[in-house]
């Protein structure tokens, strides 16, 4: 079962998500499949059907391009399609500043709009098991 004060906390402290106190009556977070064999685990967090929030292990610096456009590409899909305010996505890693670097120089180079954002956030400020998604 998800700690979905856990879920809230990490959605309002560490990504600054200022959205009020009755989306969070909501919480539902899944394990997605089929984005890329190279993401492993992704969580997709629906916060009160406002906020889609995807979270994924990076490890490597040289997948991160195709990875990271076809994360950015599926959540706007989901966004849009399924009404989402805004869409955030986070990428968890231990701390490399090379992924951190290479993932906001490639992510400025993306289609988006000002409803997409992207978060850099070491693993272990995650509440979630990577190792075992739900």
């Amino acid at each position: 079962m998800t700690d979905n004060k856990a879920i809230k906390e990490f959605v309002r402290n560490t990504l600054g998500c200022n959205c009020p106190e009755e989306v969070f009556q909501y919480i539902d977070c899944r394990t997605l499949v089929n984005i890329d064999e190279n993401i492993v685990p992704v969580y997709e967090i629906n916060i009160g059907n406002r906020l889609l929030v995807f979270a994924a292990a990076i490890d490597e610096v040289d997948s991160l391009k195709s990875i990271l456009s076809k994360l950015v590409s599926a959540g706007i899909k989901k966004r849009d399609e399924k009404k989402f305010n805004r869409f955030r996505l986070v990428l968890l890693s231990a701390g490399d500043i090379d992924i951190a670097q290479q993932a906001s120089e490639i992510f400025s180079s993306l289609t988006t709009d000002e409803k997409v954002h992207l978060h850099m956030i070491n693993k272990d400020d995650f509440p979630l098991n990577l190792d075992h998604p739900k």
